[in-house]
């Protein structure tokens, strides 16, 4: 189902599976980028979500909680980047500034988030984050992780004004 996006990620892709983003790969990759896409026009800037895919990315893994290969990082956000159209890069360690897409890995980690909604009402969640799913904290709220002793992630900074957006210093 196609959904009408208003704002700032109204370019982005709608999720039609018939139509495969300009260099983006096919089969489940490309199937879960288009998920990712919808996912990140529909929350950025906006508030955080947690994503649980329909189809995985090969890179990503398939969800298990052993077995799972570190990703690719630099592919995944060039891939992503593909899919968006906003630039994308991966995050450095810690929990960076910009807008950030998590992916996790393995284990489970709970993310504590904090920050104004788009009606200016001051709001903390806590998302617990499992294997396979994702999670989208936009620029501007402050996040923690508490990961579990196997948890495993990689994250990509999402820069809404391309691939050439602003970089700023990573926070702890």
């Amino acid at each position: 189902m196609n959904m009408p996006v208003d704002g700032p990620a109204a370019g982005l892709p709608q999720g039609d599976p018939g139509v495969r983003p300009a260099g983006g790969p096919a089969g489940p990759a490309g199937d879960h980028l288009r998920e990712v896409a919808l996912f990140v026009a529909l929350h950025l800037g906006r508030a955080p979500g947690v994503l649980w895919p329909e189809h995985d990315h090969p890179l990503v893994g398939d969800g298990a909680e052993s077995g799972v290969a570190d990703p690719d990082v630099e592919l995944l956000a060039a891939q992503i980047a593909a899919a968006t159209g906003l630039g994308a890069r991966p995050a450095p360690a810690g929990v960076p500034h910009g807008h950030l897409l998590v992916h996790q890995m393995a284990g489970a980690t709970t993310w504590s988030v904090v920050g104004s909604g788009e009606d200016g009402r001051d709001a903390s969640l806590r998302y617990r984050l499992r294997a396979g799913e994702v999670l989208y904290v936009p620029d501007g709220w402050s996040r923690t992780a508490e990961p579990t002793p196997v948890a495993r992630w990689t994250a990509v900074v999402l820069h809404p004004d391309g691939p050439e957006g602003p970089e700023r210093p990573a926070t702890d």
